[in-house]
């Protein structure tokens, strides 16, 4: 598993900063939380290609982190992708595409659905490509889980910004033990599909053997699944909290830095020293400060000592910045 910083800026991009995007690769799935301008570049600096099972979280409707959606969409139109695309965000998210799909000419020729989240009454309400405006179904919401697969889930929470926001949670399930090729070698077995059956702890027959991965030291006992959060934008809140408890990674908007807290609260935004206070309550495990004011172009150096000397083991964003989760 590996986060990718695609846009670390705050409202307007700035010459190392540019809106906000935030990838996360796992296995053969991408993950984008948020789609601010010009993502599509910086998805080609940052290597990522452009024909991978996709989900996009949309934190909210401010320009900066929905402005680079539309684009990211037509470009997908342009490549003859086959890859799906899921879209979560708040309701009239599919209006916000069906207007450009009327006006712009937008097109997906590629399976795509958007996946709406009614806080309110609890419901998600999908929608089947961009051409209908009449949604396919509607599910209930149970325990803020938007999405539940075999290897992990995605989880929300209402947060508290100047418009409707959201933040979002990556859980990974618990995983299967570590492989051990060598053991695997030892007794016999050949690398072949044998190996990938072995990998996801089932047991096998093999020249007449009975083989339990476990018992013979092939795998090691199941881990813990890693967990990743992404806060959007808003200031310090319980809901955040909850959400974000024992994250491997927390990605957190920094917009200003302590001296300006009021700035800070009356725009409903946090300050690096918000962001190591919330990162501490939850028992995050690591802090990445986000969402940087252009104010601190020349140096955002005081944010990050600022957020240290609450939660030690915080990074300051950059862009095309890469960190791997074990």
């Amino acid at each position: 598993m590996e986060l990718i910083i695609l846009g670390s800026s705050a409202a307007i991009p700035v010459r190392e900063r540019n809106l906000p995007s935030t990838a996360l690769k796992y296995k053969n799935e991408l993950f984008l939380f948020d789609c601010g301008e010009d993502l599509q570049r910086r998805l080609i600096e940052a290597g990522l290609k452009f024909n991978k099972p996709l989900k996009i979280l949309i934190s909210h409707f401010h320009g900066d982190h929905i402005i680079g959606l539309p684009g990211l969409l037509f470009r997908f139109g342009l490549i003859e992708r086959t890859a799906p695309v899921t879209i979560f965000g708040p309701r009239n998210l599919f209006l916000y595409l069906f207007v450009h799909r009327k006006i712009l000419g937008l097109k997906a020729n590629y399976p795509i659905k958007i996946v709406e989240i009614d806080h309110d009454n609890k419901k998600l309400i999908e929608f089947e490509g961009l051409d209908s405006e009449i949604s396919k179904r509607e599910l209930n919401i149970e325990n803020n889980i938007i999405f539940d697969g075999k290897r992990y889930c995605l989880k929300y929470a209402l947060v508290d910004h100047s418009v409707l926001t959201y933040a979002y949670s990556f859980i990974e399930k618990h995983r299967n033990g570590k492989f051990n090729p060598d053991r695997a070698k030892e007794l016999g077995i050949p690398e072949s599909n044998l190996w990938k059956t072995l990998q996801e702890g089932e047991i096998i027959e093999y020249e007449g053997k009975t083989i339990n991965p476990l018992k013979e030291g092939i795998v090691g006992p199941k881990r813990s699944g890693r967990k990743v959060t992404y806060s959007g934008d808003t200031i310090p809140c319980v809901s955040l909290i909850e959400l974000g408890r024992d994250s491997d990674l927390l990605i957190h908007e920094a917009t200003f830095s302590k001296e300006l807290s009021d700035v800070a609260f009356e725009k409903k935004h946090s300050t690096s020293v918000d962001a190591a206070n919330d990162a501490k309550k939850m028992n995050a495990k690591q802090l990445i400060l986000t969402h940087i004011s252009s104010r601190y172009q020349e140096d955002a150096n005081q944010l990050l000592q600022d957020a240290k000397l609450i939660f030690p083991n915080t990074i300051l964003a950059k862009d095309l910045m890469r960190i791997s989760l074990q």
